[in-house]
C-alpha cells in the first residue's frame, strides 16, 4: 500500500494547504487616478435629437492609471470611484505582473437606503420630541422592516411605523454599514511572485454618458454670409466626477448589440416625513444644470459668463441674448475608421450627474444662398389651391471654400439675424451629420411672401392626360430664387413642363429667379401610360 501513501500524500497536502492560501489573499485599494481619458460615444438610435440626463443612452469608454503596491502572493485589489455605470465584463487592467484572475463589481453602495436595508434587525436610538411636554426623548427601537412603503419600529409600546407626527423626529445608527463601499468599486484577484510598486491602466465602458451638438450661424448685414458655432454638450448620467480628464467625442452611427443593464437596481427604501418629509439617495445639485468649459488656451477675452449654453437659454424676456466673439478654432477631428474622433484641447471635469458644454467650431463670414422651395404631388386631385408659402432654405457647402470644412456632428443649429438692432431668431432647423464636402441645407420654415397656387386645366386625351398650371408669386421687396420640385402620384408621368426641369437629387426640379412683384406661371403636363 505504499504506492498509494504516495499518490495520497500531494493530495492531502494541497487540500490542508488551500484553506491557508485562501487566507492569505490581502486586500489592497488603488490609488486615486493620477491620469484620466474619458471617449464619450452618442446614442446609437438618437441622430442629433436632444438629450435627457435622466435617460441617456450613450457610453464612455474610459481610462485611468492608478498607483498600486502589491504584496507577494494573492491580493484582491479594489479600484474605488469608478462610474457606477461600469460593465464589469469590459474591464481590462494592463500593468499588473500577475495579470487578473477575477474582477467583481462591487454593488454595495453606501446610501441612505443602503443603510436602512443593512440596518434591518439591528437597534437604533430614535429621537422623538414630546408632543405633550416638546422635550426630546431617545427611544431605543428594533427596525423591523425598510422599504418603499415606509420603516417599521419595534419600540417597548409595540410596533410603529415611522410616523408623520408633526415634530422633529430621526433616528441614529449605533453600527451599521459594514461591507457597504463608499464608492462604486471593481475589485480584481491578481498574484504577485515579489512585493511591487506599479502604475498599471483600468480600461472600462461605462453606460450612462452621452453627448450633442448645438449651432448658432448668425446671418450678417450683407445677407449672404453667417458667422457659424458649434458646441458640444457633454453629458454625465453617473454619480462619479471624473476630474481633469482628457476628453474626447465620437461622432457617426455606431452599431451596438443591445446590452442588458442591471443599473440602480437596489431597491430604494423611503423614510416618510423625515427628514422634512422626504429622502432621496442622490440630491440635485444647486445652481445651473450646464457648467461651462473654456478650452481655449490664451482666450481669456471671452468671460464665461457670457458664454450662449443652448437655444433655450438664448432668450430672455423676449429678446434674443448676443453670442459671444468667436475663439481661435479648436483641433480639427480624426479619423477613427469610419467614425469622426473630436479632441477637446484641454483637460476637463465632467461632474457627476451634470451636462456641460464646450466649442466645438468657431467659423466666420461662410457664403450661402437662400432658396424657396415648394413640393409638389402631382395628381389629378391637386385641381386647385390656394396659395402655399414656399419653404425658406439656406444653402452653403462645408469645404474651404465656404469657410467650414470640418465634419459636423448632427444637432441643431440656431439661425438668427440683427434687425433693428436687436437679434432675432430665424428657425432653429436640425443638422445631421455632415462630411467634408457635402452639401448643407438649413431649412428654416415657410415664406409667406413667395407663394404657389395650382390650377387644373380640362383632361385631354379622354381623360387620359391633363395639365395642371403653377403660379409663382414674389411679394417680398427683393428677388427671389425659387424651386419648384415636381413629383408625380397615382400612375401619373410628367410628360412636360413649360420650364426646364432637369433632375436634382433624382426629383424633376424647376428653378427660376423671380423679380419684387413678379408672378409667373409654369404648366406641367402629365399623363398615364
Amino acid at each position: 500500500m505504499r504506492w498509494l501513501a504516495l499518490i495520497l500524500a500531494p493530495i492531502m497536502a494541497l487540500s490542508a494547504a488551500t484553506p491557508a492560501a485562501a487566507q492569505e489573499v490581502r486586500a489592497v485599494v488603488a490609488s486615486a487616478p493620477v491620469d484620466r481619458s474619458v471617449t464619450i460615444y452618442r446614442a446609437p438610435d438618437r441622430n442629433g435629437g436632444e438629450i435627457a440626463l435622466s435617460s441617456l443612452g450613450g457610453f464612455a469608454v474610459i481610462t485611468e492609471t492608478r498607483a498600486v503596491d502589491l504584496p507577494a502572493g494573492e491580493a484582491r485589489l479594489a479600484f474605488t470611484g469608478v462610474a457606477d455605470g461600469i460593465v464589469a465584463e469590459s474591464a481590462l487592467v494592463s500593468g499588473l505582473p500577475g495579470g487578473v484572475i477575477e474582477k467583481n463589481r462591487d454593488d454595495a453602495l453606501l446610501s441612505s437606503s443602503a443603510l436602512l436595508r443593512a440596518a434591518v434587525g439591528r437597534t437604533v436610538d430614535l429621537h422623538r420630541v414630546d408632543r405633550k411636554t416638546g422635550k426630546a426623548t431617545v427611544t431605543s427601537a428594533k427596525i423591523l422592516s425598510a422599504s418603499d412603503q415606509g420603516v417599521v419600529f419595534a419600540t417597548e409600546a409595540g410596533n410603529e411605523a415611522l410616523r408623520c407626527s408633526g415634530m422633529p423626529e430621526t433616528f441614529a445608527y449605533a453600527s451599521g454599514g459594514e461591507g457597504l463601499n463608499a464608492q462604486p468599486t471593481l475589485s480584481v484577484l491578481t498574484r504577485s511572485r515579489v512585493p511591487v510598486h506599479a502604475l498599471i491602466k483600468l480600461t472600462y465602458i461605462a453606460e450612462n454618458f452621452d453627448w450633442n451638438a448645438n449651432y448658432i450661424a448668425r446671418i450678417g448685414d450683407d445677407g449672404k454670409t453667417f458667422d457659424l458655432t458649434g458646441w458640444i454638450t457633454l453629458a454625465n448620467g453617473n454619480g462619479v466626477t471624473l476630474t481633469q480628464a482628457r476628453t474626447q467625442i465620437v461622432a457617426g452611427g455606431l452599431n451596438r448589440v443591445y446590452l442588458q443593464r442591471f443599473l440602480n437596481a437596489a431597491p430604494r427604501v423611503i423614510a416618510r416625513c423625515w427628514p422634512m418629509q422626504t429622502t432621496s439617495d442622490i440630491p440635485e445639485a444647486p445652481g445651473r444644470p450646464y457648467d461651462l468649459v473654456h478650452p481655449w488656451r490664451g482666450d481669456e477675452g471671452a468671460g464665461r459668463a457670457d458664454i450662449t449654453v443652448t437655444a433655450m437659454r438664448m432668450f430672455k424676456n423676449g429678446m434674443a441674448v448676443p453670442a459671444p466673439a468667436p475663439p481661435a478654432a479648436s483641433l480639427p477631428p480624426e479619423q477613427l475608421g469610419d467614425l469622426k474622433l473630436y479632441r477637446v484641447p484641454e483637460r476637463t471635469t465632467i461632474a457627476a450627474r451634470q451636462m456641460k458644454q464646450t466649442r466645438l467650431i468657431a467659423q466666420t463670414a461662410a457664403p450661402f444662398e437662400t432658396w424657396y422651395r415648394v413640393e409638389a404631388a402631382l395628381a389629378p386631385w391637386l385641381a386647385s389651391t390656394p396659395p402655399v408659402a414656399a419653404t425658406t432654405v439656406l444653402r452653403t457647402t462645408n469645404d474651404q471654400a465656404h469657410h467650414l470644412g470640418l465634419p459636423l456632428p448632427a444637432g441643431r443649429v440656431l439661425v438668427e439675424q440683427a434687425q433693428g438692432g436687436q437679434v432675432m431668431m430665424l428657425g432653429e432647423p436640425a443638422l445631421r451629420d455632415t462630411a467634408e464636402g457635402e452639401k448643407i441645407e438649413l431649412v428654416l420654415g415657410p415664406s409667406p411672401d413667395i407663394t404657389c397656387a395650382w390650377a387644373r386645366l380640362p383632361d385631354q386625351a379622354g381623360g387620359r392626360s391633363f395639365d395642371l398650371v403653377a403660379t409663382l408669386s414674389n411679394a417680398s421687396p427683393r428677388q427671389a430664387a425659387i424651386e419648384l420640385r415636381l413629383v408625380a402620384n397615382g400612375g401619373w408621368l410628367i410628360a412636360r413642363t413649360s420650364a426646364d426641369a432637369p433632375k436634382v437629387d433624382g426629383v424633376p426640379t424647376v428653378r427660376l429667379s423671380l423679380a419684387s412683384g413678379e408672378v409667373r406661371r409654369i404648366t406641367v403636363h402629365l399623363s398615364r401610360n
